[in-house]
């Protein structure tokens, strides 16, 4: 009875990890495709409207397609390994950066990016950066709530030799949070929107707890919020 006890446990546990693991691809995989569909959306809009300048507007949106399907195609391969990269690889912070800007194409939102050429890389692998980044800039938009705003992206390195890092900041005008939305803004699965799947924010403390870095929030209701992200520098 006890063994049967114990491999009962097992299999509840082996069912809890498989659908948190589902629950995780599902959610990359749509910040992944968001980028695409902003893309055709736009090119869409052209053809409609200017056709004849759908040529060159497309020449200047595909780094965005490209970008977006090796981050999923990266995706694929860490997940077919079941143990996505968290490495110590360093990757371009800054070029992370503007490909998550190019890839927003919200009709409410202007994307501002203030990072300075002389921003060093950090100790992470790119598709782990850029989904850190992207979830923080997800959350932005939606803080929005579908009215005109700002979100700005900024870099900047702080500290020195040994202890240098790299900071990021995405701040949005939107909504804001209360001190007891922001309590809860980190647990898995808790969401503000009816479609959400509450793993955002909790996905990128994990990754930056695994990286060695760091997240702290500056937030009020109504006045938007401000995200800081420090990774070390390598």
């Amino acid at each position: 009875r006890l063994r049967t006890g114990a491999a009962r446990l097992r299999d509840a546990e082996r069912a809890a990890a498989t659908g948190e693991l589902a629950r995780q691809i599902n959610h990359d995989i749509k910040n992944g495709l968001a980028p695409i569909r902003n893309v055709l959306r736009h090119l869409t809009q052209v053809a409609e409207q200017a056709p004849d300048t759908l040529a060159s507007v497309y020449l200047e949106r595909r780094p965005t397609l490209d970008s977006s399907v090796e981050y999923l195609d990266e995706l694929a391969r860490n997940y077919a390994r079941l143990t996505p990269s968290l490495g110590r690889a360093s990757s371009d912070a800054g070029a992370v950066l503007h490909e998550v800007a190019r890839g927003v194409h919200a009709a409410e939102a202007r994307i501002d990016v203030r990072v300075p050429e002389s921003l060093p890389p950090v100790k992470a692998d790119a598709v782990v950066l850029r989904r850190i980044i992207e979830n923080l800039v997800s959350n932005a938009v939606d803080a929005l709530d579908g009215k005109p705003g700002t979100i700005t992206l900024a870099g900047q390195s702080v500290g020195q030799a040994l202890e240098r890092r790299v900071r990021f900041t995405v701040t949005d005008t939107g909504r804001g949070m209360t001190r007891q939305q922001l309590d809860r803004a980190f647990d898995d699965f808790y969401t503000t929107k009816p479609s959400g799947t509450g793993l955002g924010l909790s996905v990128v403390r994990r990754l930056l707890t695994d990286l060695g870095g760091s997240i702290r929030v500056e937030t009020a209701p109504g006045e938007g919020s401000t995200f800081t992200v420090e990774i070390p520098a390598g």
